[in-house]
């Protein structure tokens, strides 16, 4: 949340706001089973009666952290991905504009993962939820993985000059988007393999150029 946004918040709702990235911080480190309540009062500075003031329960604060997730998301991609799908499901998209969008995207994803501080804590929160699956995962599948990874199929199946729905292409969609998970998921492996202090400047300039040879390889496979 940016310091623009926070000074327009009641000092209810700035306390809400800090439990909220404190529940993302833990539930990012430690797992949903893993972070207890007490844990992210702590963290927030407040106390358990708070939490369950604004959340309920653990399961609550998970699903607003997951639901904040798939908001920030709608705020930073959204216009992008609402324009793709709008263009895809016209019928009448050209392989090369297919391939244009695709390419739109994917400077978009690089750009996500490596952006300021709260998009690295919610890239953490997501990553630890994509393997555990808590009470957050069923909102962060229907409104921000099946749909993003359905719109990267489509579009890939129309620069193959192909009707979208294959199989092929949806596969393909789900080894495109996972292949970032280099900068994710096992990010410390890769930046120690590479010898990189951080992803920035010329080397994202690098990722996003070797995803797009990657998604050459797709469509023209």
């Amino acid at each position: 949340m940016s310091l623009e946004t926070k000074s327009r918040l009641t000092p209810t709702e700035m306390t809400r706001a800090r439990i909220l990235e404190a529940g993302m911080r833990c539930f990012a480190r430690e797992g949903f089973a893993g972070a207890t309540t007490r844990m992210i009062a702590a963290e927030a500075g407040v106390t358990l009666p708070v939490i369950a003031y604004h959340f309920g329960n653990k399961e609550g604060l998970h699903r607003a952290c997951a639901q904040a997730i798939v908001e920030q998301y709608s705020r930073r991609l959204l216009p992008l991905v609402s324009a793709a799908r709008e263009a895809a499901n016209k019928g009448s998209l050209s392989a090369t504009e297919a391939r244009d969008w695709l390419d739109r995207i994917l400077d978009a994803l690089v750009k996500a993962i490596t952006a300021d501080a709260e998009q690295r804590l919610t890239t953490d929160f997501v990553l630890r939820e994509m393997s555990e699956q808590g009470p957050g995962y069923a909102l962060l599948f229907e409104g921000l993985w099946s749909p993003g990874i359905g719109l990267v199929a489509d579009l890939l199946a129309i620069a193959r000059q192909r009707r979208p729905g294959r199989e092929e292409e949806r596969a393909g969609a789900v080894m495109l988007i996972t292949s970032l998970s280099a900068f994710t998921t096992i990010e410390p492996v890769s930046l120690a393999f590479l010898g990189w202090e951080r992803l920035d400047g010329t080397r994202r300039d690098t990722v996003t150029a070797l995803a797009k040879r990657l998604l050459d390889g797709l469509i023209g496979c």
